[in-house]
């Protein structure tokens, strides 16, 4: 597999590449420090313990009636991105169907720390989520000295009857419910990994037997899977990400401040390299020279926000505007932009900001990846350009606000396949239909070993 390019932040002065070098040697002993800590709760909790699978208790497992069900994920509200819609639309979804659902998660900086969601589920969070930096994005770790106790002592308490794991092998929630679980365990697979990480190498009989542990595997799209079936001979039902298309096709009054004529290119994402910022100052740059009235809507947060912006030469500041992060006013941006460009690099599975931007009503430039052509149909609901390429990401902005017959008609085709094929009561409703039958066998396991010990 082919080494990830990624465009490297450049900031202009020497003051501000100063800065940026700190900020990479705090990191790396930032990094070394968190990996100490997760050396000690996998080690501690005897992680390898996984590869016995008669370590979950036998106990009667309902497939009928209010089922209980869990979702862990290390990502929800207020850290942005994918996969904190994620968890959260399929924790929507699933109390809708009428089951008692629980969100395990970690600690959050207050005011943000709710234990009882508007929708109807309720969140656990187990130990206190701190950043960290894993496979070219910023992760989280949930961080307590008895991380593995608090995990045993709320499964134990819980008692669920299915744990749905998001990014599952990731340390240190999602294994330590997987080491604990008494319950079928489901893994979904959201990571994109383009080679074999060293410690999966290493450990590679451990984790095969983490891959294998698993009642059931989905994966959000058939590239993301592909290098797990070759190095475990795993199997995965494909089920997408989703996305909430009535928050989004639904009519709301533009941005005023953004309302003014302008071409108006918009980017929403964590500020992380892989996806694909500097690029796309790369080709704004390139944009803004042919046409003037144009500006560049940036949304989103993150630790590299400040050298993202050193990128961003005086001249061209006034018409790129970083806006932090948003959530609420998501729907608004959308109706206000001209032209959503996606340009992820290779490190992508199925990405949800193209799929949102998809859905938007405006046309969407996006990078040529693999993965994504699971989800789009180049030169008929979108326009895409080369990941590497800033010049051809430009040349495809420029074409669609040159052609408004063109954006009208991708714009249209992409958001009636969103709709058809993307929605998240549709997408919950494949996951039920993938999760029940794996219940009932459980069910008629655990029930026939009850028979032959009361025989016995």
């Amino acid at each position: 597999m082919s080494k990830v390019k990624m465009r490297a932040i450049q900031p202009k002065t020497l003051t501000q590449r100063l800065k940026f070098d700190l900020f990479k040697v705090f990191a790396l002993a930032y990094q070394v420090l968190i990996g100490i800590y997760v050396a000690y709760v996998l080690i501690g909790n005897r992680i390898w313990k996984i590869a016995d699978a008669s370590r979950k208790k036998q106990r009667p497992h309902r497939t009928t009636g209010r089922l209980k069900v869990a979702v862990v994920s290390e990502f929800y509200y207020p850290h942005m991105g994918g996969l904190s819609g994620d968890v959260h639309y399929a924790c929507v979804e699933f109390a809708r169907k009428g089951y008692d659902v629980c969100l395990i998660t970690s600690n959050v900086p207050e005011p943000n720390n709710i234990t009882q969601s508007e929708h109807g589920f309720r969140i656990v969070r187990v130990g206190k989520s701190l950043p960290v930096w894993a496979n070219g994005s910023l992760a989280k770790v949930s961080f307590h000295l008895r991380m593995g106790k608090l995990v045993r002592e709320m499964i134990e308490r819980e008692k669920f009857d299915v744990i749905h794991v998001h990014c599952p092998m990731t340390p240190v929630l999602p294994l330590l419910v997987q080491r604990y679980a008494d319950c079928p365990v489901i893994g979904h697979l959201h990571a994109m990994l383009l080679s074999k990480p060293l410690l999966f190498k290493v450990f590679n009989k451990f984790t095969k037997s983490v891959m294998d542990d698993f009642d059931g595997l989905v994966s959000v799209s058939i590239t993301a899977a592909k290098p797990f079936q070759e190095w475990y001979g795993t199997q995965f039902e494909v089920i997408p990400n989703g996305i909430p298309v009535d928050e989004l096709v639904t009519p709301v009054p533009k941005v005023k401040k953004f309302d003014d004529g302008k071409v108006n290119i918009f980017w929403i994402g964590r500020l992380e390299p892989r996806n694909g910022l500097s690029l796309l100052i790369d080709a704004f740059r390139m944009v803004h020279r042919e046409e003037p009235q144009s500006r560049l809507i940036i949304a989103g947060d993150g630790p590299l926000r400040p050298y993202f912006e050193d990128e961003v030469e005086p001249e061209l500041k006034a018409h790129v505007h970083f806006l932090g992060a948003i959530l609420k006013e998501k729907p608004s941006y959308f109706q206000t932009t001209t032209v959503n460009v996606v340009p992820t690099n290779r490190i992508a599975s199925l990405g949800v900001a193209l799929l949102e931007a998809m859905v938007s009503g405006a046309p969407t430039v996006a990078s040529d990846l693999p993965a994504f052509r699971e989800s789009y149909i180049p030169e008929e609901n979108v326009l895409v350009a080369h990941p590497d390429r800033p010049d051809e990401f430009a040349n495809q902005i420029l074409r669609l606000i040159r052609d408004p017959a063109l954006s009208q008609r991708l714009a249209a085709n992409a958001r009636k396949v969103m709709i058809e094929r993307f929605s998240w009561t549709s997408i919950i409703d494949r996951v039920d239909r993938y999760t029940l039958p794996i219940l009932r066998e459980t069910a008629e396991k655990t029930a026939g070993q009850a028979e032959q010990r009361r025989v016995a």
